[in-house]
């Protein structure tokens, strides 16, 4: 990624490039993915009071902005669905579009619900500096949904992942891994729906802010290498240490289950199991006499 600040009026510009983990998009007063991307490379002006130090050139005006020369085989997506509120001095989850105005300690501060959409395949052309031969660079499809459900005081985090290429999606939730559908996957993530006027209201306390469900973290894969990234794993490339580890917990969980099944058994036939017993104990002692 490269941040720049580009000059005018004079030949001067000041770049660096570096590389990301993950690229924080807005959602706030932005309908969908492609309006946040276009937010992000949008050239702020400096002028005024507020113009750009050229070396060589003083104070000049000037363009501020980023570009992507490329991007990542697995490219991860934030969206800021949390945001400082200074009069809190913490952050609190963003609900955008559907306005919430809360009172406390005579201080009001804003929340907002977006109904943000983000869909299966993005193309990032425009947003790359750099041509590529290859029509199926640019592509990316989505294969993995974070999902955060809950209020700013706390909730519960899932991912809903597609780890095939046949489409199919799951919930993992905890331990629990469950299919969904794919309006699970999309329009229950979204946030609230768009919202009119008559959606603003006056809260009062934090207990009349209701729950809410959103995605806060996109993973796309690019087109092209789908098959590298979803390539098995061979039990070569598995560390040793990591494989050791996996067959030890798996020897301890069946441990566990025959010992709760042998258990279960025990409780539901107590009397059989003494039965047992005494025939044995009987048994041994007509071993000895003989």
């Amino acid at each position: 990624m490269k941040s720049f600040i580009k000059c005018i009026n004079v030949n001067y510009e000041s770049s660096r490039v570096e590389d990301f983990y993950d690229i924080q998009l807005n959602v706030k007063d932005c309908k969908d993915l492609d309006e946040s991307f276009k937010k992000y490379v949008a050239l702020e002006t400096l002028d005024g009071e507020n113009k750009y130090m050229a070396e060589g050139h003083g104070l000049q005006a000037a363009c501020k902005g980023v570009s992507f020369e490329k991007f990542p085989p697995v490219l991860h997506l934030q969206l800021k669905r949390f945001e400082y509120d200074m009069h809190r001095d913490t952050m609190v989850k963003v609900r955008l579009q559907s306005t919430c105005l809360k009172i406390t300690n005579d201080m009001i501060y804003q929340q907002i619900n977006d109904h943000h959409v983000f869909p299966d395949t993005i193309d990032l052309r425009e947003y790359c500096s750099t041509p590529s031969d290859d029509p199926e660079e640019h592509i990316y499809l989505l294969h993995g949904v974070l999902v955060h459900s809950g209020d700013i005081d706390g909730g519960h985090y899932f991912a809903l992942l597609k780890p095939e290429k046949d489409g199919k999606w799951f919930r993992f939730d905890d331990d629990r891994v469950t299919p969904v559908t794919l309006r699970e996957v999309f329009e229950d993530n979204y946030g609230d729906t768009e919202a009119s006027d008559d959606d603003e209201i006056r809260c009062t306390s934090a207990k009349s802010l209701k729950r809410f469900t959103n995605a806060y973290m996109l993973v796309y894969f690019q087109k092209n290498k789908l098959n590298e990234i979803l390539e098995s794993i061979k039990e070569e490339e598995i560390p040793k240490h990591l494989n050791k580890s996996v067959k030890d917990n798996a020897r301890a969980l069946k441990d566990d289950v025959i010992n709760t099944l042998l258990q279960q058994q025990q409780q539901r036939s107590p009397k059989k199991d003494i039965r047992l017993r005494k025939s044995n104990s009987t048994s041994d002692k007509k071993c000895n006499i003989m």
